[in-house]
């Protein structure tokens, strides 16, 4: 409410949060600050439909106080996380198991490798692999 100043726009934003945070709902086991994630995720969806509004000619620009800096580093963030999600995907289907039992469900090495049969080597070596293959990705998108 406080953004958008409607009640129904904000209840559209709230529950448009709600299925994003769902869909990304793996993402969240890797976020420490869960809850400042789930507001900022919040208030993109808000300045989004601010600029659909903005389009549209419904809005006055100057009614929201909405600093341009802060709206950068939130796109920034965003990019990144998608970014990662990507590359992450590009991952073999044993090292996207493997980051996710590390870092969703925070497993360490021997319980890894006796939930996939593989051995504490064998992890270590997958896990090197994925964060190389994954640092390549990063960087070349960067680019």
């Amino acid at each position: 409410m406080a953004i958008l100043h409607d009640d129904d726009l904000a209840a559209d934003a709230v529950q448009d949060t709600l299925v994003t945070l769902w869909q990304r709902r793996w993402r969240l086991g890797l976020i420490k600050e869960r809850q400042g994630y789930c507001m900022r995720t919040l208030q993109h969806r808000c300045i989004d439909i601010i600029r659909d509004q903005k389009k549209v000619g419904n809005i006055d620009n100057e009614a929201f106080g909405i600093e341009l800096p802060l709206l950068s580093d939130i796109d920034r963030t965003e990019a990144l996380y998608h970014k990662l999600e990507e590359s992450i995907a590009s991952l073999t289907p044993q090292q996207q198991k493997i980051i996710e039992l590390k870092y969703v469900k925070q497993l360490g090495i021997h319980d890894i490798a006796q939930q996939t049969g593989l051995s504490e080597t064998n992890i270590t070596t997958v896990l090197s692999r994925a964060y190389a293959t994954l640092r390549k990705k990063m960087d070349m998108e960067d680019e």
